[in-house]
């Protein structure tokens, strides 16, 4: 149904309580992991490690320090499976059977032609991995092939062929190289067995996570969230229904742009956060970047890309969130073996004044994330 219009505050408001920061750091457990990506419906990957992982930093704000082996060992017990969404994410084991569909088209299919230019491989991984266990592509032989995809070789190829089908899971990882395995070996059989849902009903439930995880959405934003193939006119359907049911709420936002969706029962008007928390550049909050200029003000960039000369802000910029408002952004380094997290430049949002607390929220979130990193100090310039 749709109600009287919220202003563009609440729906901040609404968004960042949604994602579940923490105002203050804590250590965390290998079960308040599986918790948090169960409530955020998916996090981010990035092999980036400049200061740190994406989704160490992602989970870091919102639950605290917590074990570097914790996501591993929920691959490891079927609790997590990789597999992309938004881009390649952590899901909850239990997204196996709505992630069917795109397996049995080859998922993102960024492994090339391997399967015509290595047919044996496929094959032989299985054998090696039935007889050996969990393995990695460092356990194969072959070189990288000039002109691949990032200098893969064969057998990495094939390995991602042959995970993106649904035919291997991430059972694990080696410092951050995926170990992959048999699904029957990792997955409880409940997961394996449960059937997979019409497509009307799949993307009930994709449309349905999403909002849940993201507190409040546009019906483009939904598609970010999974990058569905069709836009828009593919979930509108599905929205309709579910918002005559009852399931989600439409509401009108005061700025006059495209309506928003939230859960039935959302408090509309919740009350202003308090976290001080450095976001990773591909923290969910930020996925959709329209949505974020919208709401937040913010324009986002991504420039670890481009040349150096090209950068505003830096390499790999962490933006400072503050309550409901990102007030600056970050350009951090992360020096390992002199244990210290180097901020090399930080550049205030316009009309964020110097005063205010602002420093005090900064070095209350540098803090904080030097510890989920395991650093001893911070060194600002």
């Amino acid at each position: 149904m749709r109600r009287a219009s919220i202003s563009a505050a609440a729906v901040r408001r609404i968004a960042v309580a949604a994602q579940g920061y923490a105002a203050r750091g804590r250590r965390a457990t290998t079960a308040e992991v599986e918790t948090a990506v169960r409530r955020l419906s998916c996090v981010q990957l990035d092999s980036i490690s400049t200061v740190d992982r994406s989704h160490r930093i992602a989970l870091g704000g919102r639950i605290g320090d917590f074990p570097r082996d914790a996501v591993s060992r929920l691959l490891a017990r079927g609790r997590l499976i990789e597999y992309w969404a938004h881009e390649a994410c952590l899901l909850p084991a239990e997204h196996w059977p709505l992630l069917r569909p795109a397996m049995q088209v080859g998922g993102r299919r960024w492994y090339g032609e391997v399967d015509r230019t290595h047919p044996h491989l496929r094959e032989h991984i299985l054998d090696e991995i039935r007889a050996r266990g969990p393995l990695g592509s460092r356990h194969f032989d072959g070189a990288a092939r000039k002109g691949e995809m990032w200098g893969w070789k064969p057998a990495k190829q094939m390995l991602e062929l042959l995970w993106n089908h649904g035919e291997l899971v991430v059972a694990g990882r080696q410092g951050f190289q995926r170990l992959y395995d048999l699904p029957e070996r990792v997955l409880p059989p409940e997961t394996l067995d449960a059937p997979t849902p019409k497509e009307p009903e799949r993307l009930r439930e994709l449309v349905t996570r999403a909002v849940r995880g993201r507190g409040v959405l546009t019906e483009r934003g939904i598609v970010e969230h999974w990058r569905l193939r069709g836009g828009a006119p593919r979930v509108r359907p599905v929205v309709d229904a579910l918002v005559d049911e009852g399931a989600l709420e439409r509401h009108a936002v005061e700025d006059g742009g495209p309506p928003v969706l939230v859960a039935a029962g959302t408090e509309l008007d919740p009350p202003a956060p308090r976290a001080a928390v450095l976001l990773s550049p591909f923290d969910n909050l930020l996925w959709d970047r329209p949505f974020a200029r919208r709401v937040l003000g913010f324009d986002h960039l991504i420039e670890v890309y481009k040349p150096a000369p090209q950068r505003r802000y830096g390499y790999y910029v962490l933006p400072l969130l503050r309550g409901d408002r990102v007030v600056g952004r970050a350009d951090l380094k992360s020096e390992r073996a002199e244990g210290r997290l180097v901020v090399k430049a930080f550049h205030r949002e316009p009309g964020v004044r110097a005063s205010g607390g602002l420093d005090d929220a900064l070095d209350r979130a540098l803090d904080r994330l030097r510890r989920v990193i395991g650093l001893e100090t911070v060194l600002r310039a």
